[in-house]
């Protein structure tokens, strides 16, 4: 069984017509937010052994500072593709995630987090994800590698959504 945690980044600045939506920042309460969170992960024991955010701005800062909370001292991997993804771009990253690896944080974007999580469970219940929320999965597998499979295992062998934490 291999632990997923599914983090939308913090709140952020509000958009703006003169710079890239890649490069928009948190404002002080997604930072505060992001602290927060990255605490409550290291209290529930839920530090993750890998972690992996969109290259956004936004999200790479959130990233940052949950790892500073909860105490992760290893590399954050950055992937473009977690910008503007699908859940197929998801699960493409997570199939070459080292087996070594049994817990994995990935950072991201709605609405494509709320979506892979709706996938992932096989729900047609709608998961709500407001920003700094986390998703805590139990996912079947032995190895990342088979992720995509575990549509096809039995109603017992589901994936499970075990809670979904906000920081506030």
């Amino acid at each position: 069984m291999k632990t997923l945690l599914i983090l939308r980044h913090a709140k952020a600045v509000p958009k703006d017509p003169n710079s890239s939506d890649h490069d928009r920042s948190l404002d002080s309460l997604g930072k505060d937010d992001a602290l927060r969170m990255g605490e409550m992960i290291k209290d529930k024991d839920m530090v993750p052994c890998f972690i992996i955010s969109s290259t956004a701005l936004r999200a790479k800062t959130t990233a940052e500072i949950v790892a500073k909370g909860c105490k992760y001292e290893a590399d954050i991997v950055l992937d473009h593709s977690l910008y503007e993804a699908k859940p197929k771009d998801y699960f493409d990253i997570l199939e070459t995630v080292s087996d070594r690896y049994s817990s994995v944080l990935i950072i991201g974007h709605n609405p494509t987090i709320e979506e892979t999580i709706q996938m992932l469970t096989n729900s047609s219940d709608v998961v709500a994800i407001p920003s700094c929320a986390l998703a805590h999965l139990g996912i079947p597998v032995e190895k990342w590698s088979d992720i995509r499979s575990i549509k096809s295992k039995t109603e017992l062998h589901r994936v499970v959504l075990r809670e979904i934490l906000q920081p506030r």
